[in-house]
């Protein structure tokens, strides 16, 4: 059985979301990318500096063999230095859902 990871990177604008997101799909390394509505107002440490932004979200839907390689394109594509991409295991996924996210991203 396969296992499925989301993963979550913000962006520092709707566009960047967006086109991370297409090249995700085009690369068929993800099933489906989500953007949230929403702004994030972020706050954090870089470089010993407190900072703000705002931000928006990506969700990406795919296999965890394909963790690796959504997170080297989202690095070249991303305008940060190091963006925060996280990979979550989905602990519970249909069958449906599972096979959907098989059978849509790019062979193992």
């Amino acid at each position: 059985m396969t296992d499925i990871v989301e993963i979550h990177v913000t962006c520092p604008s709707l566009l960047d979301a967006r086109e991370i997101a297409g090249k995700l799909l085009d690369e068929k390394l993800a099933a489906c990318c989500n953007i949230p509505v929403k702004e994030i107002d972020s706050r954090y440490w870089w470089k010993a500096k407190r900072e703000r932004q705002d931000e928006w979200r990506l969700q990406v839907k795919t296999r965890a063999d394909l963790f690796e390689a959504c997170a080297a394109l989202i690095r070249d594509a991303h305008p940060y230095e190091t963006p925060a991409i996280f990979g979550f295991k989905v602990d519970f996924v249909d069958a449906a859902t599972r096979s959907w996210i098989e059978q849509s991203c790019r062979p193992a």
